[in-house]
């Protein structure tokens, strides 16, 4: 299987040995690398701020930088510590604006509308979800996230050696990201990523509940 062998700007890439799945996900988040790369150096090219501009300069971002339409692209590690280990999937959402948008802080308790699906390379469970999704900044650049999703899945209800035991269909779908605005228009971030059917906090009473733990990194693009 692929192993974690080096890493570009502080993002981890695939080798390419072994699977196509593999090599697939060496592209995915080779991509990423090369996005962030660009934007450092062009970061590099900007000239200086002249020094005779005044040493307060108005701050021009609005206060929710996260209500226009958002795209998002990456890499999970999928089904970590459990039989679906080993295997990758590839991640791609939508994110529309927000319905309504109270002024100043109160704006981020509404969360957006997203659908998305993972998609696994390994011939493993992927699934699709649509759901809430909570953006917050934090300070500077950062930001943190929360999803709480529906979801439906083309796995094991049962299980199997090479399938984890989901139980039910449908699932839910939640997780959180940490992340980072490059720019007004591109964001990475850190994403983990969990699926089950929620019996063991009792919302439902399906028999089996393995669940999937995914971890990963993607890149947004708003517009």
């Amino acid at each position: 299987m692929a192993a974690i062998d080096a890493s570009v700007w502080g993002i981890a890439i695939c080798t390419c040995e072994g699977t196509w799945g593999a090599r697939l996900m060496r592209v995915v988040l080779s991509f990423i690398a090369a996005v962030l790369a660009a934007h450092v150096a062009y970061a590099a090219d900007i000239a200086p701020v002249d020094v005779r501009a005044p040493s307060t300069v108005p701050v021009t971002t609005p206060i929710d930088p996260f209500s226009g339409f958002e795209v998002r692209f990456g890499g999970f590690m999928h089904g970590v510590g459990n039989v679906e280990k080993n295997t990758w999937d590839v991640n791609g959402e939508l994110i529309v604006p927000k319905m309504f948008a109270p002024a100043g802080p109160w704006s981020y308790f509404v969360p957006r509308l997203h659908a998305g699906t993972n998609i696994n390379v390994n011939g493993r469970t992927s699934a699709v979800y649509a759901g809430l999704l909570w953006t917050v900044p934090v300070f500077d650049r950062f930001f943190v996230e929360g999803f709480v999703d529906a979801a439906y899945h083309n796995g094991s209800l049962a299980g199997s050696p090479t399938q984890s035991a989901m139980g039910c269909d449908p699932l839910f779908h939640t997780g959180g990201s940490v992340g980072y605005r490059i720019d007004p228009h591109w964001s990475v971030m850190a994403t983990f990523d969990h699926l089950s059917n929620g019996s063991g906090i009792g919302l439902t009473n399906c028999s089996r509940n393995q669940g999937l733990n995914n971890y990963g990194l993607r890149l947004g693009y708003q517009f």
